[in-house]
């Protein structure tokens, strides 16, 4: 009996627990992934219904009942159509997919990574967007890395309390931004597909940084960290999730506020409190040192104006940001976004404008009812 009982309860609990699992998982991972997917994903549907062979089978059949034999002499010429007088026109005629597509190969196309510094123990890597150096970062020394351990194995502490966000943020980061300010597939398409464009550009600037500076994961240093997700393959620094987070966050403050980046960091605006907790998540799950947040979020603010001024033609501060360094009691330093206020640089430039960036950035800052000409400080 009390093996029949045990077998009986623990096959129904395991179904049961099988199919509430993944009701539950389908639906968070259908969530996550058709927000973040949103702009990327193929779109293989016909004028009504979704491609299949059988609508294939029934349009080969209908084109031989009703069209017959195909008479090229009596077929008229092309008409004229601004499809194909201007790059614009073209883009318009895209899918969103497309047109991210399109813009997102000439933002990579206009940025330049590479090592400004070859000596091995003060490694510099520099970040142009064409001929115009944007900021340059160093990498910290070995003992840095092994003294930022202490604030790892401090936040792990917060790992229950974080459980979730920090699986979701895995691969979603737009609906946390979308629960502060209202976004969705329709009345914010545009703004949603800026956002994309900003995160895979700083996804493709965070690529050849990692590969340059190539450091180690906490878990490389000390096997106690045992990290609560999967540790990633790459570089440890910088950290992508923050540059990613803080490149979002300033996309969507430079289209949604007049108020300079600067200002807006020390005043504690909503989306840059947001990615800084979305950066500190990574080292609560003990997958990120503190460091590489603080450089990838000032990497990440660097390429969310650089984008800014290319959709915009607008001037943007920028600065190099000087080589992590032990403190004197030989404690580093904590990714504190009150400290990060003040290092946002002082030189302004502004870089050459994308045509096609700034039309879909107009037609983002309509989705807020702004005015393309007139918006943005430095």
């Amino acid at each position: 009996m009390v093996m029949s009982g045990g077998t009986s309860g623990g096959t129904s609990g395991g179904t049961s627990g099988g199919t509430s699992g993944g009701t539950s998982g389908g639906t968070s991972g259908g969530t996550s992934g058709g927000t973040s997917g949103l702009v990327r994903r193929n779109s293989l549907a016909h004028a009504e219904s979704p491609a299949s062979p059988l609508l294939s089978t029934a349009l080969l059949t209908t084109r031989d009942g009703v069209t017959g034999y195909w008479n090229l002499e009596k077929t008229p010429t092309s008409p004229e159509s601004a499809f194909f007088e201007s790059g614009i026109a073209y883009l318009d005629q895209l899918t969103l997919n497309g047109q991210a597509a399109v813009i997102e190969s000439l933002l990579a196309s206009r940025t330049v990574v590479k090592v400004a510094d070859p000596d091995p123990h003060a490694l510099k890597v520099e970040l142009c967007i064409g001929d115009k150096p944007l900021t340059s970062i160093e990498r910290p020394d070995a003992l840095y890395f092994a003294k930022d351990l202490n604030w790892v194995r401090a936040y792990a502490d917060l790992r229950a309390d974080r459980l979730a966000e920090i699986h979701m943020q895995l691969d979603d980061l737009l609906s946390f931004f979308g629960a502060q300010i209202y976004l969705d597939s329709y009345r914010r398409r545009y703004t949603i597909m800026v956002l994309d464009l900003a995160r895979r550009l700083a996804q493709h600037i965070q690529a050849q940084m990692k590969y340059l500076c190539r450091t180690k994961r906490p878990i490389d240093f000390a096997p106690e960290v045992q990290p609560m997700i999967q540790t990633p393959y790459h570089s440890s620094f910088p950290s992508g999730h923050a540059m990613e987070a803080f490149a979002m966050a300033t996309t969507l403050h430079r289209l949604t506020s007049d108020t300079s980046l600067k200002k807006a960091v020390a005043e504690d605006a909503l989306p840059f409190v947001l990615a800084h907790r979305i950066a500190v998540n990574r080292t609560v799950a003990g997958v990120h040192f503190p460091v590489d947040s603080w450089v990838g979020a000032w990497v990440g603010c660097r390429v969310g104006d650089a984008f800014y001024s290319m959709a915009q033609g607008k001037e943007i501060n920028v600065a190099n940001l000087p080589k992590p360094t032990v403190e004197t009691d030989e404690e580093t330093k904590d990714f504190i976004l009150n400290d990060f206020k003040a290092e946002l640089g002082h030189n302004s430039i502004s870089l050459d404008p994308l045509e096609e960036l700034k039309h879909v950035w107009c037609l983002a800052l309509k989705e807020w009812g702004r005015d393309c000409d007139n918006d943005g400080a430095v």
